[in-house]
């Protein structure tokens, strides 16, 4: 082991919200059936506005005249958000329009998550509570105590509740019935330390643990894949016995099933990951690893069954064809120059990736065809699983809010007005 020169690189947010909105981060991994561009609607913020929109531009309502706010999700018919990244109490407004301010929710919140109409959070105690997102803070039943504070993950999917927990005196990933009810199921001894860790597959939910985390100086092998029983809770490791080194991990992604990793890399003088080091390698929920890249790579994404979408080391795109746990297929999408891809599922499929960059935003679909959706004007954009298309703001035309369908058709102004931040999108 070679000791870092600073602490692990552990920024997670800045892979998923720079100047982009990372789709669920708050709520629900859970795919619904498609919503209709009339059927979804959009949040947004200009000057100190929240406005909302149907998808399809009709109906634009002010939500409230006084907002400052972020990390916002819906449940019921409120909207809920803190005013600040750091602030730690949420609020909430209904979604309407009907309010002149928004109420204080709960206080001493540290995070908090959306599902099936419930809001859940965990406070600095350690303590989850939940309440039908229409009712009152007051009818908030506790659901489970004693939550790791110092890795505070909340994730909630089909029925129960995952966090980290102290058990004994260490760190464990635990669930529980989201209801409340039933015992703790302990899962695995370690921490998922974010969100990004967390894959919300088909017929499993996997996660990257770090079984020693609190080690910051050190990148040992310590990341182990687990299969959890969405009925049950319980874990399975599926690499046990061959744990990845930490930077290897938290440097790559998932791309549906397969786990990508950087082996090599290193952190760089200004202590962010070196990807001129390193090749890209992928771990399946079987076990296997095999490698997918001859260089490392900066992001990862899918698309259709069996194709992985990276941007390398040299900020260039490519498909990659994965057959039985190889490589069969490389496809260059003759993208230079970008930085970010994210997918989107409809009906339970990964239809689209969308990859952006300073010279444009573009989206490729399963049969990897690549459709320009917009120069350099584009800013922010933003999309969610199960509503079609993506949703941006047009630079070059006022900072108005802009659609687009996947094949880069369809382009239409939906805002009169500039906006600051592309807030939340929901089917309704």
């Amino acid at each position: 082991m070679k000791k870092k020169p600073a602490f692990l690189q552990r920024a997670l947010c800045t892979l998923l919200l720079l100047s982009f909105v990372a789709v669920g981060a708050l709520s629900g991994g859970t795919n619904t059936q498609a919503a209709s561009l009339s059927q979804s609607t959009v949040y947004y913020d200009s000057d100190g506005v929240l406005y909302k929109v149907s998808g399809d531009g009709s109906q634009t309502t002010e939500v409230l005249l006084d907002f400052e706010g972020v990390d916002m999700v819906a449940a019921g018919s409120y909207l809920y958000y803190t005013q600040t990244p750091t602030s730690s109490t949420l609020l909430r407004v209904p979604n309407d329009g009907s309010s002149d301010a928004a109420e204080t929710f709960a206080t001493d919140v540290i995070n908090y998550y959306v599902d099936n109409g419930f809001i859940y959070y965990l406070d600095s105690k350690g303590n989850i509570y939940r309440t039908n997102g229409d009712q009152a803070a007051s009818s908030a039943t506790k659901i489970t105590e004693k939550a790791d504070t110092d890795f505070p993950l909340l994730v909630v999917t089909k029925g129960r509740v995952y966090y980290n927990a102290q058990i004994n005196g260490k760190t464990w990933v635990a669930s529980k019935a989201s209801n409340g009810t039933g015992s703790v199921q302990s899962l695995a001894k370690g921490a998922v330390e974010s969100r990004y860790f967390v894959n919300f597959a088909k017929n499993e939910l996997q996660l990257m643990v770090n079984t020693n985390p609190d080690e910051r100086y050190y990148s040992t092998n310590a990341i182990v894949m687990y299969k959890v029983n969405y009925n049950t809770g319980k874990g399975t490791a599926v690499n046990a016995k061959a744990k990845l080194d930490v930077n290897a991990v938290y440097s790559g992604g998932w791309s549906s099933n397969l786990y990508v990793y950087n082996k090599g890399i290193s952190l760089d003088a200004d202590k962010e990951y070196n990807y001129t080091q390193g090749k890209a390698y992928a771990l399946t929920t079987s076990g296997k690893t095999f490698q997918l890249h001859s260089k490392s790579v900066r992001e990862v994404s899918s698309v259709g069954s069996d194709k992985v979408i990276i941007i390398d080391a040299d900020k260039k795109a490519y498909a990659k064809t994965v057959t039985a746990a190889k490589v069969s297929k490389t496809t260059n999408l003759n993208l230079s120059n970008v930085t970010y891809i994210m997918n989107q599922y409809m009906n339970d499929k990964a239809e689209v990736a969308y990859i952006s960059g300073k010279n444009g935003l573009y989206a490729v679909n399963t049969g990897l065809k690549v459709s320009k959706i917009a120069g350099e004007e584009w800013d922010t954009f933003h999309m969610r699983d199960d509503v079609p298309g993506i949703f941006y703001i047009h630079a070059n035309d006022e900072y108005r809010l802009y659609y687009s369908a996947a094949n880069g058709k369809g382009q239409k102004a939906l805002s009169d007005i500039f906006l600051d931040d592309i807030l939340l999108i929901t089917p309704n």
